[in-house]
């Protein structure tokens, strides 16, 4: 439990061409592809925005401010990376076009704004399209690398979670255990102490050094306004509350986002144990395949006849974002997730808490890669293009063409200060949500 779980590469064994990647926001470009477009009348309004360099948050909150609307009023697809030019569409209740258009701030601009009738909810993308510039590169691997993207394109993207899943910190998943497990101090120990490097703001780590001595007051002051959940908790001690009333205090979205990135953490490790066995793209007795147009499940039965949905990308495996009442394999596979959950020492109830209930869901094993290249534009610059469905990372594409695991830039922190990116997906609680997840 020390840190996030990289999965295996599927293209270990060829080399990558290392380099960089977000040396300016500009290298990094994410276009949200929309699942449908406004139909110009109706009481909301569907808008594309592009940001530069800033958080989906923080966008969130200056067109809340700008138009004069409450930021939860405010419905969007996905969220996007802060270090980066992202264009995303997004909804908003009783508001002109007109206003939206006039917004004005240096790192935010509303390219368009039309009426809808409905408010756009998360997953209602067809996928996010990629344009990454990756400097520093080895052009000696490039025709590996090339290698290596036709057999993701072949086989498939194998769909872990990156390590901005997990946070600034990378111990969301921590923080999520200690959920499950009821270790009140521990969740506590991990959101509001133990300083790390990675945070950089002298603020942050100063509070943090004064919460783990005890100093609860000076942690609360330290703390900056955008650390809302880490003051949440603290004001709560500070007015004489438990470990287990500050963790409340934090409110339901607060509770259930930690759970999510353990959820994140367990399915990598299922994950891993596939592309150990070399199986992430096949249908095996008893797994729970995946219909990649519908998200639909069914359970594997004959793997000789339904061995053509998978070859022909129909269908793939499905693993576990853990639940108290989600869809089980059987056979191998079940043998297979159990092995990782046993070595947690969880069962399903441990997401069922009078504060916490997490159905669970299943995630499938790898994601198309479509429209993909890997071009040269100078000496020492490649810039890699593909597109993704909703939910995927692009930083696992990047692993398998880079093949430098800590080198700069690689992996980015979370965009949220207060939390593990990609929230969203397979946290709901009993409210109807299904088997099948909603990424982000």
């Amino acid at each position: 439990m020390d840190g996030p779980a990289r999965t295996r590469r599927l293209t270990e064994g060829l080399p990558g061409v290392g380099g960089r990647i977000r040396a300016t926001n500009d290298d990094f470009l994410v276009e949200e592809l929309p699942l449908y477009g406004a139909l110009g009348e109706g009481e909301h309004v569907l808008f594309e925005l592009e940001k530069r360099g800033t958080s989906t948050f923080e966008a969130l909150l200056w067109v809340s401010k700008t138009a004069k609307v409450s930021e939860h009023s405010i419905g969007y697809a996905g969220l996007k990376d802060a270090r980066a030019v992202t264009r995303q569409l997004m909804s908003v209740q009783r508001v002109s076009p007109e206003r939206l258009l006039a917004i004005r701030h240096p790192k935010i601009k509303v390219l368009s704004a039309k009426r809808h009738p409905s408010r756009l909810r998360i997953g209602h993308l067809r996928g996010n399209r990629f344009t990454i510039r990756v400097r520093d590169a080895n052009l000696a691997h490039l025709d590996a690398a090339r290698e290596a993207l036709a057999t993701l394109v072949r086989r498939g993207v194998p769909n872990a979670y990156g390590t901005q899943r997990f946070g600034l910190k990378q111990d969301g998943h921590l923080l999520g255990r200690a959920v499950v497990t009821d270790d009140w101090a521990g969740f506590l120990s991990h959101l509001c102490g133990r300083p790390h490097r990675r945070e950089g703001d002298t603020r942050v780590l100063e509070a943090r050094e004064a919460f783990d001595r005890g100093d609860l007051a000076a942690a609360f002051d330290l703390f900056p306004m955008k650390h809302r959940v880490q003051k949440q908790a603290i004001s709560a001690l500070l007015r004489g509350g438990t470990a287990e009333d500050a963790f409340l205090a934090l409110g339901k979205r607060a509770r259930r986002i930690y759970v999510s990135a353990y959820q994140s953490w367990l399915f990598n490790r299922c994950l891993d144990a596939r592309l150990a066995r070399d199986d992430h793209d096949r249908l095996l007795p008893g797994d729970l395949g995946w219909l990649h147009d519908s998200g639909a499940l069914f359970l594997v039965r004959d793997a000789q006849a339904d061995a053509p949905l998978a070859a022909d990308f129909r269908a793939s495996p499905a693993g576990p974002l853990p639940g108290y009442d989600a869809r089980q394999p059987e056979g191998e596979p079940l043998a297979i997730e159990r092995a990782v959950l046993d070595g947690e020492g969880l069962t399903e109830d441990a997401f069922r808490k009078p504060n916490v209930r997490i159905r669970g869901a299943r995630r499938p094993y790898r994601v198309p890669l479509r429209d993909a290249s890997l071009e040269v534009e100078d000496a020492t610059t490649v810039v890699a293009r593909f597109t993704l469905p909703p939910g995927a990372f692009a930083t696992v594409v990047l692993r398998e063409l880079m093949k430098n695991d800590g080198g700069p830039g690689v992996e980015p922190p979370a965009d949220d200060d207060d939390a593990p990116a990609g929230v969203e997906e397979a946290v709901e609680e009993d409210d109807g949500a299904t088997d099948v997840p909603t990424g982000a």
